[in-house]
């Protein structure tokens, strides 16, 4: 067998398998690179419920869903570092939904939390019981501003809104 022949040989396997592969579309892109924030599995009985800014693209939260993105967090003045921010963040959720758990709706996925100068806004739904009476209710929301406000060392206001079910808090269902 010559150098010709074995030259040859390889470029034609080499032509098959680069045919073989253009043929099959092999993708060569990391799966990593797929997007899938937003994306909502539909069930089969469409019972999931779905709210408007669950509905949003992810691409459209600074035109549909602006008033979410703005804040005073890139001031100078008002600038606190980022692992600080996630950590006050995640003891206010965990806060919230276990003082209110019976209340909490949507399991605490859409409250807000905005940061306006010094204060912290914590703003939400929750869902309205019967064993709950007015004075109950403004006592739990003192309580809870002010272990709040201590806690994390700046003022914290709760804008919660009572609903009567998550129904009516449904965009659509999926």
């Amino acid at each position: 067998m010559n150098i010709t022949t074995a030259l040859a040989n390889t470029s034609s396997r080499l032509y098959a398998c680069t045919s073989q592969i253009s043929q099959r579309s092999i993708t060569t892109t990391i799966p990593l690179c797929k997007n899938r924030a937003g994306k909502h599995r539909a069930t089969i009985d469409r019972t999931r419920l779905l709210t408007y800014e669950m509905s949003q693209k992810p691409h459209h939260i600074g035109v549909r869903k602006a008033w979410l993105s703005w804040h005073s967090q890139n001031l100078e003045e008002f600038r606190q570092s980022q692992p600080i921010v996630l950590a006050q963040d995640e003891v206010i959720r965990r806060f919230i939904r276990g003082f209110f758990p019976q209340n909490i709706t949507i399991n605490g996925t859409e409250l807000v939390i905005k940061r306006r100068g010094n204060v912290v806004y914590v703003t939400g739904f929750l869902q309205h019981s019967k064993r709950l009476d007015i004075r109950r209710i403004y006592w739990m929301f003192g309580f809870a501003e002010e272990f709040l406000s201590l806690l994390l060392k700046q003022p914290v206001k709760l804008e919660l809104q009572f609903v009567t079910n998550e129904t009516v808090l449904a965009y659509n269902y999926i």
